[in-house]
């Protein structure tokens, strides 16, 4: 039988695929090659994760754009808010290592003032209700500073700051009125600070005094300190 007598007679060509299928072994892929030709033949997968990054990151961008312009540009340091810093640390530390030398006070005093050109013609000295128990030099935020440091009867110890502050400027929130003066009062983690410019100096009063009735009795310190502290008149 000829090709094309075969490729023309249906009957014969069934006859010979059973013929093969029963004369020819058959033997099963490997577990390997099968996964390989279904990786293959299957479409190309995309990791699950990929999309729901990119529109993420498409939003951090665009919300990023929109609050550009908000944020605040070129922020200058605020120098109060640096100095209340530095001497809440001075004062602090003179509560840990500082000692009570009230009798040396007078002597040491005027030595204290040509070493930091702080110059005082007069300065409060204590009454019946708080004494002035230390006094010495320091340097806060690169300025020569005086420090007096007091104690009151029901023993809180305040310290009295005095350091160079022609620049300095006090703000007009959180001023209280005391008489006739109105000093900037503010208040962190536990202390009470009092802070006023007298002449070219800035004066700086610190105590652990916060409650509304400590308040009281730091005005009544605030009051005696000022009044009864004086620098020289400027020539």
């Amino acid at each position: 039988m000829t090709a094309e007598e075969f490729r023309e007679d249906p009957g014969e060509e069934a006859r010979f695929r059973r013929l093969l299928a029963a004369r020819l072994p058959r033997h099963a892929a490997p577990a390997h090659l099968r996964a390989a030709i279904s990786a293959l033949a299957a479409p190309p997968h995309r990791a699950s994760w990929v999309a729901p990054a990119l529109s993420a990151l498409a939003t951090a961008l665009v919300l990023g754009l929109v609050a550009l312009p908000l944020l605040p540009r070129n922020v200058e340091p605020d120098p109060l808010r640096s100095l209340v810093s530095a001497v809440l640390s001075q004062h602090t530390r003179s509560l840990m290592w500082g000692e009570e030398r009230p009798e040396a006070v007078p002597a040491a005093l005027p030595r204290f003032m040509e070493q930091t050109g702080i110059a005082l013609s007069w300065f409060f000295q204590g009454d019946d209700e708080i004494q002035l128990i230390n006094a010495e030099p320091l340097v806060v935020e690169g300025r020569r500073a005086l420090a007096l440091t007091y104690k009151d009867r029901q023993g809180h110890t305040l310290t009295y700051m005095l350091l160079p502050g022609a620049g300095m400027a006090l703000p007009e929130q959180g001023r209280v009125k005391i008489d006739g003066f109105r000093p900037l009062l503010t208040q962190t983690d536990g202390w009470s600070i009092f802070v006023w410019k007298q002449k070219d100096l800035a004066c700086f009063l610190i105590s652990d005094l916060v409650s509304e009735q400590d308040l009281t009795r730091f005005k009544q310190v605030f009051l005696k300190v000022r009044l009864g502290t004086e620098p020289p008149p400027t020539s």
